[in-house]
C-alpha cells in the first residue's frame, strides 16, 4: 500500500503539472506545484483551495513515505487517498479536456 500510496501521489503531481502546461506555464519541481497552482488558478477564482492542500497533502504524504516516516498505510487510509486523488485528478481534467475552471 505504501507503493499504492505513491502512485496516487504522481497521479496528482503528473495532472497538476498537466493543467498548468494547458495554460502555458512551464510545469515546475514538484515542491513547487502547489504554489504555482494557488497562483495561477486559485488567486484569479479558476480553481477551488481544497485542490491546493491536496496537492501540499500528497506532497507531504510522498515525503513520509520516502523518508520512512511512515512504514505502512491501512487499506482504510489508502481507501481515503484513492478518493482524494481521484477528485484531484478529475478536476485537473476538466481544465485540461474543456478549458472550464
Amino acid at each position: 500500500l505504501l507503493q499504492a500510496s505513491l502512485d496516487l501521489y504522481w497521479a496528482v503531481i503528473d495532472s497538476a503539472h498537466a493543467a498548468l502546461m494547458k495554460i502555458g506555464e512551464i510545469p515546475p519541481s514538484p515542491d513547487h506545484v502547489a504554489d504555482l497552482l494557488q497562483k495561477k488558478f486559485v488567486h484569479k477564482k479558476l480553481l477551488e483551495a481544497k485542490y491546493v492542500s491536496t496537492m501540499r497533502n500528497f506532497y507531504r504524504l510522498m515525503k513520509m513515505i520516502t523518508h520512512r516516516e511512515i512504514k505502512e498505510i491501512s487499506g482504510e487510509e489508502y481507501d481515503k487517498y484513492y478518493k482524494e486523488a481521484e477528485e484531484f485528478v478529475h478536476r485537473m481534467k476538466k481544465i485540461i479536456d474543456t478549458g472550464q475552471f
